[in-house]
């Protein structure tokens, strides 16, 4: 079995994951200040995504284990805490107004709901070249044939990109 069916075995029926297909990105950010801006990965529900149907975004590391030995451990993440950056922030987590920092570890593995979360990428850069650089991993796992998108929130939009 595949880790869709695997998850589907616990996910709600409107959650359900298709077990055909995926979609995947590698990101290797070269440092510089590369960043991701603030954003949602589908903005979809009612087709405002243009049919995009990815619902649960997997997010895997593939700096070497250890990468950021000698730092602060999760939950006390801070994009300060590193000068290489490339620091993934969650908005409105745990609650809202609150934002939760994640170092970006070799071997770390984040998810989270692509069609709801509120997240960027803080600025990346490579003091010592090659060996700093943040590589990761993004693989899309889009809906089944029960599942659906969630249409963004007027809230959300209004309060973290002035839209709505």
């Amino acid at each position: 079995a595949n880790l869709s069916h695997k998850l589907n075995q616990i996910l709600p029926e409107s959650h359900m994951l298709s077990g055909a297909e995926q979609t995947n990105k590698l990101a290797v950010c070269l440092g510089g200040g590369s960043m991701y801006d603030k954003h949602i990965d589908n903005l979809g529900g009612d087709d405002g995504g243009g049919g995009d149907q990815r619902k649960l975004t997997a997010l895997l590391y593939l700096q070497p284990p250890g990468s950021h030995d000698g730092q602060p451990e999760f939950p006390n993440e801070k994009v300060g805490d590193d000068p290489r950056g490339g620091y993934f922030q969650a908005y409105d987590v745990p609650e809202e107004g609150q934002m939760t920092c994640i170092a970006p570890r070799g071997d770390r593995l984040i998810m989270f709901w692509s069609d709801s979360l509120v997240h960027d990428v803080s600025p990346s850069f490579a003091p010592a070249g090659d060996a700093d650089r943040r590589w990761a991993l993004t693989i899309w796992f889009v809906v089944g044939e029960t599942g659906t998108i969630r249409p963004t929130d007027v809230e959300i939009e209004q309060r973290h990109f002035g839209l709505g």
